[in-house]
């Protein structure tokens, strides 16, 4: 699928019940005299319901809010007059880290020497908890603003982000994400390439849901 790309602009649960009924006994000749029948004796059981199989999930508190990125860890961003390339890889670690909706210390951001000539392009590379995602720039024209279109091709989904994200969404402490591992690659602006579970644990109904991955990198989840 092809991604849209931004516009920017820089300047320069059965229950059972069971009765017994007690007989009077006839001895004699003469007929005793009449008394009630004892009430039925009833045995309570109490209604079973569906255990919920907890331990198939992963379980986690439930979040006041959606996980989102906190800006204050990323590194400072160039000023104005810092070279284009270099503003631009900042952007590109600021879109990266915006997707994971966590900051990677260790993370790296480089871009190639950018001109700012009309249709240049350029393809700015972040390494982010070890993997590599690309941001492509397209200058579409330049003189004291500086237009272009930005996209982030694809971005780092982290188990314990999204299945946080699930866990808001559906106010439930276990959750389920079919990933094959902790951190997986995410297109912008179409599915996630797994699919998640939820578990209300009172009921023992278990929801699937697809992650829909818009183009910014935001996180809804649609029923399966």
């Amino acid at each position: 699928m092809t991604n849209p790309a931004r516009t920017r602009r820089i300047a320069l649960g059965l229950a059972a019940a069971g009765s017994a009924l007690a007989l009077a006994a006839c001895s004699g000749a003469e007929e005793p005299p009449a008394t009630d029948a004892p009430d039925p004796v009833e045995e309570v059981v109490e209604e079973e319901t569906a255990e919920a199989a907890t331990e198939d999930f992963n379980q986690g508190p439930i979040p006041d809010a959606e996980p989102e990125l906190d800006v204050s860890g990323l590194p400072p961003e160039p000023a104005t007059d810092a070279p284009l390339g270099d503003r631009i890889a900042w952007e590109a670690l600021e879109q990266v880290a915006t997707f994971a909706k966590v900051n990677d210390p260790d993370a790296t951001y480089e871009c190639p020497e950018i001109a700012g000539e009309e249709g240049e392009s350029a393809t700015c590379t972040v390494t982010f908890l070890g993997e590599p995602f690309e941001y492509t720039i397209t200058i579409e024209s330049s003189g004291i603003l500086i237009n272009y279109q930005a996209e982030l091709h694809d971005g780092p989904l982290i188990r314990e982000v999204v299945e946080d994200s699930l866990r808001a969404s559906e106010n439930t402490e276990y959750v389920l994400c079919d990933m094959d591992a902790d951190l997986v690659r995410g297109e912008t602006d179409t599915d996630a390439p797994f699919t998640c579970q939820s578990l209300d644990e009172e009921s023992g109904t278990v929801s699937e849901h697809t992650l829909s991955i818009s183009m910014y990198g935001a996180f809804s989840f649609f029923p399966v």
